[in-house]
């Protein structure tokens, strides 16, 4: 792994890892998790964040909040891509 010095006052430095070597992510980028984030579900999508917040807003992709975050369901997100999601009925 490849390692910068970067100089922190007059006999300290601070060494942090080259950004160039950063561990590879799984190519379908969900491992096994069965929630990501808003985020995380825009690059999986190769979507804005924008357009996923409108996704879920409109029932497309199911999303569960929890404290602060909205973590979005990835089997909801398979069903998406595959045209298997059914429109979310208001209550």
């Amino acid at each position: 792994m490849t390692y910068y010095t970067i100089p922190s006052g007059e006999d300290s430095h601070i060494t942090i890892p080259s950004k160039a070597e950063k561990p590879q992510q799984k190519s379908d980028g969900d491992g096994d998790r069965i929630g990501v984030s808003v985020k995380r579900a825009a690059e999986m999508l190769d979507l804005s964040e924008r357009t996923v917040w409108t996704l879920m807003k409109t029932g497309k992709i199911r999303a569960t909040r929890i404290g602060t975050r909205n973590i979005i369901s990835v089997q909801s997100l398979r069903e998406l891509i595959d045209g298997k999601q059914e429109p979310r009925t208001s209550e």
